[in-house]
């Protein structure tokens, strides 16, 4: 066969009856054969265009038909299209799925948290899970939390702020009746320097 100026319909042949389809280990796909293969002469070098595929990405991404997760990557068995777009691969944008991790934004890297390589993440504090100081009791510092300071001063826990609310009312006094000074949302998850 001369497909000399063949351009299109390369499926109308080759079905598998009437010449050779697609082989088995082909990209799952419903696109035309020209959409990623540009030569008649040789299928080498066809380029991908990801919006055309019906496939979950490690159908084709497994290592063997094309390059797979790197050595390094995050040990997880949620499918790559999670956190990764195939129009930009990197930045990460992810979403957590469970209430129980806050989601931080691009700002804090996986490995940040997943110090472990591993999906699950456990809590550096876990006595004060599941809250925010079930990860950063460490960072507490007591000084800037004032709840009175009449007769003295007295100063908000960790275990009162363990999910980083409460100390928006500073009191005059022990009594906790009279409100001095309210501090409204200094500390939200996507914005850093707690």
């Amino acid at each position: 066969m001369n497909h000399a100026g063949l351009v299109a319909n390369c499926a109308r042949c080759h079905s598998g009856t009437i010449a050779t389809g697609k082989p088995a280990r082909h990209i799952v796909t419903n696109a035309a054969c020209e959409t990623c293969h540009k030569s008649t002469v040789t299928f080498a070098g066809a380029r991908v265009d990801h919006s055309s595929l019906s496939g979950t990405c490690v159908g084709c991404h497994n290592g063997a038909t094309a390059e797979g997760r790197p050595l390094r990557h995050l040990l997880t068995t949620l499918p790559c299209d999670t956190c990764h777009r195939t129009s930009f691969w990197t930045p990460v944008t992810y979403r957590h799925m469970s209430p129980l991790y806050t989601n931080h934004g691009p700002a804090v890297s996986c490995d940040s948290c997943h110090v472990a390589n591993a999906q699950t993440v456990a809590w550096k504090f876990p006595a004060f899970k599941p809250d925010c100081a079930g990860c950063h009791v460490d960072k507490y510092r007591p000084m800037p939390h004032v709840k009175f300071e009449r007769p003295v001063k007295v100063y908000y826990t960790v275990a009162e702020l363990r999910d980083c609310t409460g100390s928006c009312h500073t009191y005059a006094d022990s009594t906790q009746r009279t409100i001095v000074a309210r501090n409204f949302n200094p500390h939200r998850a996507l914005g850093g320097g707690w």
